[in-house]
């Protein structure tokens, strides 16, 4: 009787092993999602900025940029040009020219922290500094939007504030 439960378990064991061996159970995982996270800052690029400028009055403006920015590690450099129209009570009061650098640093690869300055001409051919700062923020592989204020003088009494709210599309 030993001997049969010995001869039975070893049938049994046999048949098990030999039926796992036949039908292999492979195990497989997807292939990985690879997705970039980071932004190229280092572009060329366009925009449009709405925003205010109060210099004793307050106007509302509308305007287009350009710039190109050159990105080395976390740091970014870069020229912008803009153009403002101002408007007070919907009437048409002025423009505002820039010229401006920037330089900034990526508190996230998608967010840009930076201080800009230059030089600021209006349409009645006076010269003003500017110098400020802004925050970027890359919503799209080509698209950031980002908010930025600016301090103008031109050294003689006549300031002003300007707050801008800027949408760029970078180019490759």
């Amino acid at each position: 009787m030993f001997k049969s439960m010995i001869l039975a378990t070893t049938i049994v064991a046999t048949g098990v092993i030999g039926a796992s061996a036949a039908d292999p159970i492979i195990y497989t995982q997807p292939a990985p999602v690879v997705t970039s996270s980071t932004f190229d800052w280092d572009r060329f690029y366009i925009g449009l900025s709405a925003g205010g400028m109060n210099d004793g009055t307050q106007y509302f403006g509308v305007g287009g940029l350009a710039g190109l920015n050159m990105q080395s590690g976390d740091w970014v450099f870069g020229l912008e040009v803009q153009g403002t129209a101002y408007y007070d009570g919907g009437v048409y009061s002025g423009a505002l020219y820039d010229v401006f650098g920037r330089a900034g640093y990526l508190v996230a690869p998608e967010a840009l922290l930076y201080a800009t300055g230059g030089v600021v001409f209006n349409n009645s051919g006076n010269t003003f500094a500017g110098i400020g700062g802004g925050i970027e923020f890359a919503v799209h592989d080509n698209v950031t939007f980002g908010g930025e204020y600016t301090y103008i003088t031109d050294g003689g009494g006549t300031n002003g504030h300007v707050f801008d709210a800027k949408m760029r599309w970078y180019f490759n």
